[in-house]
């Protein structure tokens, strides 16, 4: 039988251990999805297709995603945000052991559909838990703590990948991640936090109470480039470095992992850092960190290459706690979940999706290099732009 529902608490120290199995679940989200930038070589030998090609895995992993978020809310709605939240990782690991036992590209891109749609369960419903565990006033610190499961996701993938590489292969990997996933599942639906609140459907007139707000459309493009740079191009770093830099895979993928070591360490102060400078200039200090250390990879010898793929994760990790503190803040706040729905489905679709598939495409015929620094001066001048002209409500 599960527990009765927990109390949520409204300070930070009570919430943490709700706080730490929902950073465990989000996780072992991330995990199903960042293992394919890594694997993304092996796979396409392994099915004998071409890098441009096997991109469409990014496709179909985030169009899945992307129509699961949008229709998260009929879900919650009917089964309550955690009950969501449990489906979710219990799909993701169904998913992992269907694609297993897979060896044809076309089901493989089926079972990547899948995983993408269990993934997309969860994100509005783990943004309103958290949002109704704690005041406003400890959003900014519980959302960078959050964010160290995707963040962990990106550094142990490429070594997790290479271990299973080395050994006995990614069909096991498949398998393990998926018996975590359900274990996790069980985890929460006996011990995980129950929300009072449901789930808000994409009715139209939900809807139009969001996107009628300008501030709206200007997170969703500032979530649109980060979501860019932290999944799109973490997914194309191994391809780039073995084509244009001349690194093994092995050495790609431990290059890989490392480079998101130093973001790790760097995130837990973003929380101070927002009470220092505020929203607003954080959003500047994130994105224009993010831009500039992304054409900067694209330009000079291997070293350089390798310190600016280290730097540039420190930004863009750390645009994510005030991005969703500030989306929080500029949409309805009983439409919370929708919102968060909404600007995941943009930046999934374009940001997470269509980016490493335009890449790798221009990347065949005019290099990688130059993709990289065309995308760094591009998110420099959007991002400028739009961050002058948001309203941010109690903004510091």
């Amino acid at each position: 039988m599960p527990s009765t529902p927990n109390t949520l608490p409204a300070g930070f120290t009570p919430a943490l251990p709700a706080l730490i199995l929902l950073t465990t679940i989000f996780f072992a989200n991330f995990l199903a999805r960042t293992i394919f930038g890594p694997l993304l070589l092996p796979i396409s030998q392994t099915m004998g297709q071409g890098l441009a090609n096997s991109a469409k895995i990014y496709v179909f992993l985030f169009s899945g995603y992307s129509v699961s978020v949008l229709c998260t809310g009929f879900v919650s709605q009917y089964l309550g945000h955690k009950n969501t939240i449990v489906l979710s990782v219990s799909l993701i690991g169904l998913a992992l052991l269907g694609l297993s036992w897979t060896h044809s590209f076309p089901a493989l891109l089926a079972w990547v559909i899948c995983i993408g749609v269990g993934a997309g369960l969860y994100m509005p419903s783990g943004v309103v838990t958290i949002t109704e565990t704690l005041s406003s006033a400890y959003w900014g610190r519980a959302f960078a703590v959050h964010e160290l499961g995707p963040n962990l996701s990106f550094i142990l993938a490429p070594f997790i990948v290479e271990l299973f590489l080395s050994t006995i292969g990614y069909s096991l990997l498949f398998r393990v991640i998926a018996l975590c996933c359900l274990g996790l599942a069980g985890v929460y639906y006996h011990f995980g936090p129950t929300t009072k609140r449901p789930g808000v459907p994409p009715m139209l007139g939900n809807i139009r109470a969001i996107i009628s707000k300008p501030a709206f459309w200007i997170m969703a493009t500032l979530f649109v480039l980060a979501v860019g740079i932290e999944i799109g191009v973490y997914n194309l770093v191994p391809a780039f470095l073995t084509s244009e830099r001349g690194v093994s895979r092995e050495d790609a993928n431990i290059i890989l992992g490392c480079s998101r070591l130093l973001a790790l360490f760097c995130l837990p102060a973003t929380g101070w850092v927002i009470d220092r400078i505020g929203y607003r200039q954080t959003l500047y200090l994130c994105l224009a960190g993010t831009a500039i250390t992304t054409s900067l990879a694209g330009i000079g010898p291997l070293w350089w290459t390798i310190a600016m793929l280290g730097l540039q994760p420190v930004f863009v990790v750390c645009f994510f706690p005030v991005g969703f503190a500030v989306l929080s803040l500029v949409c309805p706040q009983n439409t919370s979940d929708l919102s968060v729905s909404l600007t995941i489905t943009c930046s999934s679709v374009l940001g997470a999706g269509l980016l490493p598939f335009s890449m790798a495409w221009a990347g065949e015929r005019i290099g990688l290099s130059l993709c990289f620094i065309l995308l760094g001066v591009f998110i420099l001048s959007v991002s400028a732009l739009a961050i002058k002209n948001l309203h941010i409500p109690q903004n510091s």
